[in-house]
């Protein structure tokens, strides 16, 4: 299945080394393997002791997409960046979701890159997608109900927008029918760190989540 990103004039015209790098491929959820959730653990520890020195938000990549946030119009404060939040609960002792493979990996992914990922269910993407400033609409996110994307930078289609660094849809989620998987890297500034991260991503999603036909791509 084959899908068409590209970036907005509008917002290139803010943000003008905006990209979002693009992962797709086949995936099989399942219940996260034994190996998937001691190298969740073993990262955890890991980023639970950087936090002791350092604040989530001061992170390069997070401190990038805040400032994303403000050039767009919204307060960062209020709607934290995924990968922020994320980091957030381990700094205080809630440690990471458990929910399957697929999410479980883009969780440990996140938290590894810094960046926020946006994962989508193929299937339920109509048409091609572009990176734009969110309008005045409300859709319904994962886990948070009702989230105002006005004046956030998000992903959507046809059908409206369906993603956000700070939360996905409940429409393009993933489920245990998912086949065929989306992976969006919010990368507002160019910063160097992208290319490793997607070369990252392809190897935790090939030992974690049996993926195959696997394509990657940066679009500016």
């Amino acid at each position: 299945m084959s899908i068409t990103f590209s970036i907005s004039d509008s917002l290139k015209s803010i943000l003008p080394n905006c990209r979002l790098g693009i992962i797709t491929s086949e995936v099989i959820v399942k219940n996260s393997s034994s190996e998937l959730l001691s190298k969740m653990s073993k990262i955890e520890d890991q980023y639970i002791q950087i936090l002791e020195s350092t604040v989530e938000s001061e992170l390069e990549i997070i401190a990038e997409t805040r400032q994303a946030y403000r050039v767009c119009g919204k307060k960062p404060s209020r709607y934290r960046p995924s990968a922020e939040a994320l980091l957030r609960r381990l700094r205080l002792g809630k440690g990471l979701y458990k929910v399957n493979n697929i999410v479980d990996t883009i969780n440990l992914m996140s938290i590894t890159s810094q960046y926020s990922i946006g994962g989508f269910n193929i299937a339920n993407i109509e048409n091609d997608v572009i990176l734009d400033i969110g309008d005045s609409n409300i859709y319904q996110a994962i886990g948070r109900g009702p989230l105002n994307i006005e004046f956030m930078p998000g992903v959507k289609d046809t059908l409206g927008f369906f993603g956000t660094p700070t939360s996905d849809s409940e429409r393009t989620m993933v489920t245990r029918d998912i086949k065929h998987l989306a992976l969006v890297y919010y990368d507002f500034f160019g910063n160097d760190k992208l290319m490793s991260s997607l070369e990252s991503a392809k190897e935790f999603l090939s030992l974690y989540c049996e993926a195959s036909q696997i394509t990657s791509e940066v679009v500016v």
